[in-house]
């Protein structure tokens, strides 16, 4: 018999290794994990970076290795692309999971970004990249998801993202944010039918509850479930809570809110 079929989709910036942790602890399936394009040792594609060629990308990629069913996980950044695949590919998801999903962007830290990216977008191209890798940029970030007290996991998140906000070019990181600006998926809410979890953050201000909540409402058939005293990095931070929690659901056993102490 063969084994269930899981594909996990990171965020951004990021690669396969954010949720290494995270399928470690979800049990016996078969795994893929990829670094989506342009991310960890994967090219860019050749068109513009948005969802719709990500998803198409995910489409050719499972075709190559001859997957037809799949359960999809994605955190973040990787949960848009997993609505989006899901929306155009719905024969080949099975079950639906979201993690942190960045549905619409808006609010102050918003706009703070927006000007960011806009002053950046006008600069030279050696320019673009320091001024997108630069520490000021990682500090309001990590400012802005990291809610866990273990030093040593901020510590490597941090280091990471850096790493890997190097390796982008500038026009990956602009098509990507302007897709991130110019796009609320809420409304696609009503276009999936999968049977779908989305597991959210209560202190999580790049996906807030409140988005998420609208969103799973519009969703038929969804499971939400809220992890307390936590913030975007789910998978990083907790990955074993976060498996159980995925673990269960697919397994049928529907838990409620879940209450996380740092």
């Amino acid at each position: 018999m063969h084994k269930k079929v899981i594909v996990l989709l990171h965020g951004f910036p990021g690669n396969h290794r954010g949720l290494l942790d995270l399928a470690n602890d979800l049990g016996d399936y078969r795994f893929i994990i990829p670094d989506l394009p342009a991310c960890g040792f994967s090219e860019p594609l050749h068109k513009k970076h948005n969802l719709k060629n990500y998803s198409d990308w995910l489409n050719d990629f499972l075709e190559i290795l001859s997957v037809e069913e799949v359960i999809i996980i994605g955190h973040s950044f990787g949960s848009r692309v997993a609505l989006i695949f899901t929306n155009h590919y719905s024969k080949k998801v099975k079950q639906l999971i979201l993690i942190a999903p960045v549905l619409k962007v808006e609010g102050l830290l918003d706009r703070i970004a927006s000007l960011y990216f806009e002053i950046t977008e006008m600069l030279p191209e050696y320019l673009q990249k320091i001024m997108i890798s630069n520490g000021f940029g990682k500090k309001l970030g990590d400012m802005i998801i990291f809610k866990s007290a273990n030093q040593r996991i901020h510590t490597e998140i941090i280091i990471r993202d850096i790493e890997e906000i190097k390796k982008l070019s500038p026009q990956v990181s602009n098509d990507l944010f302007d897709e991130f600006h110019k796009f609320s998926l809420i409304p696609f809410g009503k276009k999936i039918k999968i049977k779908s979890l989305i597991i959210a953050g209560e202190l999580d201000r790049v996906a807030p509850l409140y988005s998420i909540q609208e969103f799973s409402q519009q969703l038929s058939g969804s499971t939400l479930e809220i992890m307390k005293n936590c913030g975007h990095l789910l998978p990083l931070e907790k990955p074993k809570i976060t498996a159980n929690i995925i673990r269960n659901w697919i397994e049928g056993v529907h838990p409620s809110t879940i209450d996380i102490i740092p």
